[in-house]
């Protein structure tokens, strides 16, 4: 079993191939998705592709979908398309109309293999790749439990930067956004408990 990685930053690149080397796969990379195309038309061992979501020309939807109509064969016949990973910084929950994060959506509707968010949780992703081998059927990031934690985290951060900061107009904006986010809260409990009464 081969893994390739496909990444436009070299270093980041570089990061991930060693890393997985350590989990002890045979590793190839790419630094973009047409080069990842060429690598997978003429390289019948990389069974897992490990890519980036946002790269310059091909991004790894696209390369993911072009994958998918690649033939490739070997002296037992067609091989199935290899099985992929995609890496990215973006969170889902974020503006809707972003063209990035609707990206981020179409692949999770295209049904790629698993959605990681960067930075990659390392146990996760040796767990992610060992079971892909092992033919294990894989749950992508974003349908894991909700991290209440970081979220209120950062509320707090915020808050504190204000008031350290003395600024009234952005306590009063940042109040009305969390009104609007309280109010919304209460409305989902209140339709909760209609439905459970």
């Amino acid at each position: 079993m081969k893994v390739l990685v496909v990444d436009d930053v070299g270093y980041t690149c570089h990061f991930h191939t060693r890393l997985i080397e350590q989990f002890g796969y045979s590793v190839c990379s790419a630094t973009s998705g047409f080069e990842a195309l060429k690598m997978l038309k003429t390289d019948n061992d990389i069974n897992i592709v490990i890519t980036d979501l946002m790269m310059r020309g091909m991004d790894g939807v696209d390369l993911y979908m072009e994958a998918q109509h690649l033939e490739r064969f070997t002296d037992e016949g067609p091989l199935d398309p290899p099985q992929f990973i995609l890496m990215t910084a973006l969170r889902m929950e974020k503006n809707s109309q972003d063209k990035d994060v609707m990206r981020l959506k179409l692949a999770d509707e295209l049904g790629i293999s698993k959605i990681m968010f960067k930075p990659l949780d390392q146990e996760e992703l040796k767990q992610s790749l060992h079971e892909m081998a092992m033919g294990v059927p894989q749950i992508s990031s974003s349908d894991k439990a909700i991290d209440l934690y970081s979220p209120t985290q950062s509320v707090k951060n915020v808050v504190q930067g204000i008031i350290n900061s003395r600024n009234s107009g952005a306590a009063e904006q940042f109040m009305e956004c969390l009104s609007e986010e309280v109010s919304s809260l209460k409305d989902f409990l209140s339709k909760l408990q209609t439905v459970e009464s």
